[in-house]
C-alpha cells in the first residue's frame, strides 16, 4: 500500500478545485500540488470585492494592501468569471504594475520574475478568469506543479454547490477529493458530503515565514504568492508550498474538530 507525503492514503486520481483567483496565496497553490486533476471553477459566479479581483502585497515599507483589478460592473454583475470583463477604461495596469516595481524592484529575486509579470499585467485578455489563469499556470510551471488542468465551463450544468462539486468530481473519476477547510462549512449545510466512494481531505495550511523586504521586522502572512517569489525565488517558494499542510484532515476528523 502507497501513502501520500502527508499521510493520507495514496489513490489513483486526487481532484482539487477552486475558482480562480487573482494572484493567489501560497494555500492555492498547496491544493494544486496535491491534485492530479486541478479544476478551474471558471462558470462559477464573480463576487465583488473578494479574491476573484485582489489580493494583497506590500504598497510602502511595513504596509499591506490590496491590489485590485476593476471590473466593468454593469455587464459583470451576477455573471460567471469567464464572462466577467475587466476595465480597461482606466490606466489601473499601469499603476498596479508600478506599484509592484516600487516595492519589490529590490527584492533578489526581481528581475526573474518582472519580465512575465510585467507583460502579463499589462495584457488584457477575454474575461478575469483568463487574466488569473495565465498567472497561476505560469506559477506552477515555475514551480514545477504540473497536474492537468481543467475547466468547470467544459462540464456544463445547471446545478451548484456541493452538487456541482460532486458532478465535477465523477466527470474525472475521483477517488479523493483536496479541498480548502473554508469548504467544511457549506458541504455539511448542502448534506451531500460525505460520500461512500470519494475521500474528501482539507487543506490546513500554515505559511512558513521568510525574510520579506518590505517588512523590517515581523513576517506578515497571507498575501500574494509573489511576495514570496520576489523574496526567496521558485525553489523556495515551492519548499513552502509543498510543505504548508503537515497533516490533511479527514471528514471524520474535521467533523470532531468542529464539536469541541
Amino acid at each position: 500500500m502507497q501513502y501520500h507525503p502527508y499521510g493520507v492514503e495514496k489513490t489513483n486520481m486526487k481532484v482539487a478545485m477552486m475558482q480562480p483567483a487573482f494572484i493567489p496565496w501560497q494555500g492555492f497553490f498547496e491544493l494544486i500540488h496535491n491534485s492530479d486533476v486541478f479544476i478551474f471553477l471558471d462558470d462559477f459566479q464573480f463576487s465583488a470585492q473578494s479574491y476573484h479581483q485582489r489580493n494583497r502585497l506590500f504598497v510602502n515599507k511595513d504596509r499591506i494592501d490590496w491590489y485590485i483589478v476593476p471590473v466593468q460592473k454593469s455587464i459583470s454583475f451576477k455573471l460567471p468569471l469567464n464572462q466577467t470583463i475587466t476595465n480597461e477604461t482606466t490606466f489601473w495596469r499601469k499603476k498596479m504594475w508600478k506599484r509592484i516595481q516600487q516595492n519589490y524592484s529590490g527584492a533578489k529575486y526581481y528581475y526573474e520574475f518582472a519580465p512575465f509579470i510585467e507583460k502579463w499585467l499589462s495584457t488584457p485578455m477575454e474575461s478575469l478568469a483568463a487574466q488569473n489563469i495565465a498567472f497561476i499556470k505560469y506559477v506552477c510551471e515555475q514551480l514545477d506543479i504540473r497536474p492537468e488542468f481543467r475547466l468547470s465551463s467544459q462540464y456544463p450544468s445547471g446545478s451548484h454547490r456541493s452538487v456541482r462539486v460532486v458532478e465535477l468530481l465523477r466527470s474525472c473519476h475521483a477517488d479523493s477529493y483536496f479541498c480548502a477547510k473554508g469548504s467544511f462549512l457549506y458541504m455539511l449545510e448542502d448534506g451531500i458530503f460525505p460520500l461512500h466512494d470519494i475521500a474528501v481531505f482539507f487543506q490546513d495550511f500554515q505559511p512558513g515565514s521568510y525574510q520579506q523586504i518590505g517588512s523590517p521586522g515581523k513576517f506578515i502572512q497571507h498575501l500574494s504568492i509573489i511576495d514570496a517569489l520576489m523574496n526567496i525565488g521558485a525553489e523556495g517558494t515551492a519548499e513552502l508550498v509543498k510543505k504548508g499542510t503537515r497533516k490533511w484532515l479527514t471528514w471524520e476528523e474535521i467533523i470532531a474538530l468542529k464539536s469541541h
